[in-house]
């Protein structure tokens, strides 16, 4: 299937390199169709797209905030890359603390029909809270730059396909920075010029004119 990047890359002269997301196998570029979330890597930059990603304060929830949006870092200036875990451990805590406090009261009360009630209102409550605090978390590939972050959620990616996905970042940003996307490839020969050139220095061909960025 075709992809549509026209409404995506900044630049038209950017290439496709790789996507990854929630919807890796599924067609998510097709008719600007972004249902969830997806990174999307070309020769010069990454995008975000679908629902962005926010940390908020692990003092409120450990969690991450999402919306709809779209973001673009240059490879050039991304410092880094990292998978992390996420976890919504407070939600769990505050329902354990209710639950512990239903079965406190019950035991404290001079009603044995109250104190039963209590009792099992507030196990169930506890219980729930436990699970909910002790949940496996959610993992996410994390693209760091000066100004921010770029979080995606991997669930549907195995390790070896974020692991390959990080490693193409790498090898863009190399070629960007040894000045390798200051070139084109000529159409006649197939050997690397600049991306400016009229004539090809290997086989002497009349290049087209370059589209404009």
């Amino acid at each position: 299937m075709e992809y549509n990047y026209k409404n995506l890359f900044a630049s038209r002269r950017e290439e496709f390199i790789a996507i990854l997301g929630q919807d890796f196998f599924a067609t998510v570029l097709a008719d600007d169709d972004f249902t969830s979330s997806a990174l999307v890597l070309s020769d010069k930059r990454v995008y975000q797209v679908g629902n962005v990603y926010e940390p908020r304060l692990r003092l409120l929830n450990g969690g991450l905030r999402a919306g709809r949006g779209r973001k673009i870092v240059n490879l050039a200036d991304i410092t880094g890359t990292t998978t992390i875990e996420y976890r919504k451990t407070i939600a769990g805590y505050v329902i354990m603390f209710f639950g512990a406090l239903a079965i406190a009261l019950g035991l404290m009360s001079d009603v044995r029909q109250s104190t039963v009630i209590m009792l099992f209102a507030g196990t169930p409550i506890v219980l729930l809270g436990l699970f909910l605090s002790l949940r496996r978390s959610r993992k996410y590939l994390v693209i760091e730059f000066p100004d921010g972050k770029l979080i995606q959620p991997i669930k549907f990616a195995t390790e070896s396909e974020v692991s390959l996905f990080q490693g193409l970042i790498t090898i863009e940003k190399d070629k960007i920075l040894d000045g390798y996307n200051d070139s084109k490839e000529c159409p006649n020969c197939a050997e690397k010029i600049h991306y400016k050139a009229k004539t090809c220095k290997y086989c002497g061909h009349d290049q087209e004119e370059n589209p404009a960025v």
